[in-house]
């Protein structure tokens, strides 16, 4: 042990606190999971985000997708029935 300078000792107790410091913080979190919706919720946006990060943008991509597909199904049926 005595082999690890000061620097190293230093990293693991850093790494050490900053692993601590996150498993207290989601504990904490599970445990109040009832009583503060806001936390789980930010927890859940995020994650929402990272999975489809270009959600908000292609909502009205789709939308305006699925409308340009109804108006040539109608001028199909148009021409279809003016034949």
């Amino acid at each position: 042990m005595n082999n690890i300078p000061i620097a190293g000792w230093i990293a693991l107790g850093i790494i050490a606190i900053l692993l601590l410091v996150t498993n207290l913080s989601l504990i904490s979190l599970l445990r109040r999971k009832g009583s503060n919706q806001s936390d789980a919720s930010i927890l859940s946006e995020t994650m929402k985000m990272l999975n489809n990060p270009w959600e908000k943008e292609d909502r009205p991509l789709r939308e305006l997708s699925e409308q340009v597909a109804r108006l040539k199904e109608l001028n199909q049926n148009k021409d279809s029935t003016e034949e």
